[in-house]
């Protein structure tokens, strides 16, 4: 079951909801995403440093990849590969605003000329055919109401031997109950998500694109605690957001953001779980 999510929804999710993430979550670390969690993690921005450190040794970055960061957000990933590794890397994405956040960022680390933000559509890009040896995306593939035609652009935007990795949540289950999809929808539909695709669902997909030797990683047990954390988060927000988007100073899309940080954990749940969350690699 999918909500209708067009990328001028995407879009205007981002540029509304940009300066929550600024503010509450992501401050100093320029991740948007699920923190990881691994044995000694000391806090909440080193969790999400431990993400992006993942996906890059799933991608085995080095300073000859040509890198597309599908859907970069504020550039966090794309810089930190361009920094750590050296790689050449374009980060994409439909936000006017998070493109300006993200090209200052690249302007500050003296990067320019390694890492380029554009605006594209991950399923339909300008790019020539085998342009890159490397794709990523975390937490931005959802957004495809059809994942199939990320995967088959990925696949014609890679090298032959190029690699993906795709880090983000999926369904587990379609047998809801009643109050168990209502709490979904009203999740996707808060952060303009149409669908997750299920786990088996997406290896399909990659196979039909023409990937081959898939790998998969459950990470569900590593982003609890980042989970238990957003949750905190929405019921800090919920009544402030409900108030200012009353009365005019927050939009109805900001409210709803924080109404799907409340939602989230029931759909990561530790009993009868909507969704997990894991990260694919896959080769062309």
């Amino acid at each position: 079951m999918a909500t209708k999510t067009s990328n001028q929804d995407i879009k205007e999710y981002y540029n509304k909801n940009q300066i929550l993430y600024d503010v509450f979550y992501s401050k100093g670390t320029d991740g948007l995403h699920y923190g990881f969690w691994e044995k000694n993690t000391r806090d909440h921005p080193e969790s999400l440093r431990n993400t992006t450190r993942f996906v890059a040794k799933c991608l085995k970055v080095n300073q000859n990849d040509k890198v597309l960061d599908a859907g970069c957000g504020i550039g966090g990933s794309s810089i930190y590969l361009a920094k750590k590794y050296g790689a050449n890397v374009v980060g994409i994405t439909l936000s006017d605003i998070q493109l300006k956040i993200a090209r200052k960022k690249a302007l500050k680390f003296g990067l320019q000329n390694k890492v380029r933000f554009l605006i594209q559509d991950f399923t339909k890009t300008s790019f020539d055919d085998g342009h890159f040896s490397k794709i990523f995306g975390v937490e931005s593939i959802c957004h495809a109401e059809k994942k199939i035609d990320f995967l088959n652009e990925a696949h014609r935007l890679l090298k032959k031997g190029g690699m993906i990795t795709i880090a983000d949540g999926f369904q587990t289950r379609s047998n809801l109950s009643d109050k168990e999809n209502k709490i979904y929808q009203k999740w996707l539909k808060g952060w303009a998500v149409p669908n997750l695709a299920t786990v088996d669902g997406f290896h399909n997909d990659l196979k039909k694109a023409g990937f081959r030797k898939i790998k998969y990683y459950d990470k569900f047990n590593e982003i609890k605690k980042t989970r238990d954390r957003i949750y905190r988060l929405g019921i800090f927000g919920y009544p402030l957001t409900w108030v200012l988007s009353k009365i005019g100073i927050f939009s109805k899309n900001m409210h709803d953001n924080t109404l799907s940080m409340l939602c989230q954990k029931k759909v990561f749940s530790d009993v009868n779980n909507i969704a997990t969350y894991g990260v694919f690699i896959a080769e062309k």
